[in-house]
């Protein structure tokens, strides 16, 4: 979040210390419309407010109390099984509204690799079970209108300017291709490639292979060995809950680079990113997997590919193109 200074960091936090709250939670803050929007929050997911449990929130439920941020980025996740089509469907409808609306989300793509949160995978039914063999998928990353973050590593024994790979210590970068949402236009060509020219060694049915799924992580950054500092004293830590914030950052100064020029906040990014003017702007990563499921997951390789995805986003080279955009 350094990067961004000076410029305003605000937390958007949600939900009591009783029940909790959900991403919905959130949305509801920063658009008004969308507490009601196709019925309203879902109680299996979100916390509903007034909480009338014993120490909980009694006040109104929060909507439309601050203007929706430029950049939006969410260390957290869920897996795609625990939530209903319909309520992912639900919460991907806003997350296009607010793109369209200039705010860019981003959410990390998860730390297991192929499997769920805990490494937790599938049965052939797309259930949670003890010693699954089926991937399983993240959310909201697989909704098509957020932007996913893997994690990449400086490699051991390389330095910061020798090639990255896929993160393999302690965090396995979460990718992987969604069992609700389909493939959006905009990644068509690049997913198309990775299944056509490297396909995964996978039985059918360990991952949803139909070629027509909402495909992850979009890009990556660094997500290992990150100094951060506790009650006085210094740790490292590792994840995608560190790259998401780091992308979230570049497009903040890309946002007041474009602001100053009297231009708007970029927005969704994803269909600039995948298209051919912006190729070059990106690390690509060709070293790495994602093991989970008792599988060596799936591999990084030239191209996009569901580790990494596009790669490590370049500054330099992004912000004359983010410029050059209306």
């Amino acid at each position: 979040m350094g990067l961004t200074n000076p410029q305003p960091i605000t937390l958007l936090q949600t939900g009591d210390i009783v029940e909790g709250a959900g991403f919905d939670n959130w949305l509801d803050a920063v658009d008004g419309s969308f507490c009601t929007f196709e019925g309203g929050d879902d109680p299996t997911q979100d916390g509903i407010y007034p909480d009338p449990l014993p120490g909980g929130f009694k006040g109104a439920e929060s909507c439309g109390i601050i203007a929706p941020p430029n950049v939006v980025s969410v260390s957290y996740g869920q897996d795609e099984a625990s939530i209903t089509a319909a309520s992912a469907m639900r919460q991907c409808q806003e997350y296009a509204k607010l793109g369209l609306m200039g705010t860019s989300v981003f959410y990390s793509s998860g730390d297991d690799g192929v499997a769920g949160n805990g490494g937790v995978c599938l049965n052939p039914q797309l259930k949670p079970v003890k010693n699954g063999h089926v991937f399983s998928p993240s959310f909201p990353v697989t909704c098509p209108f957020v932007t996913a973050v893997g994690a990449t590593q400086v490699n051991p024994g390389s330095t910061v300017n020798d090639p990255e790979g896929a993160c393999e210590q302690v965090i396995f970068s979460g990718g992987g291709f969604s069992n609700i949402f389909p493939m959006p236009s905009y990644q068509a060509g690049a997913v198309t490639n990775f299944l056509t020219v490297h396909p995964p060694p996978f039985r059918r049915g360990v991952f949803n292979d139909s070629g027509k799924a909402r495909a992850y992580p979009d890009l990556s950054a660094n997500g290992a060995n990150y100094v951060i500092g506790i009650d006085g004293e210094f740790e490292l830590v590792f994840g995608t809950s560190c790259s998401s914030p780091v992308v979230g950052s570049l497009i903040t100064l890309v946002n007041d680079a474009r602001i100053a020029m009297g231009k708007g906040p970029v927005g969704f990014i994803n269909p600039a990113i995948y298209s051919e003017q912006f190729q070059d702007a990106f690390n690509d990563i060709t070293m790495g997997g994602n093991q989970g499921c008792g599988t060596p997951g799936f591999e990084s390789t030239v191209g996009w590919d569901p580790v990494t995805g596009l790669g490590t986003p370049n500054l330099e080279k992004l912000m004359p193109l983010f410029l050059s955009l209306p």
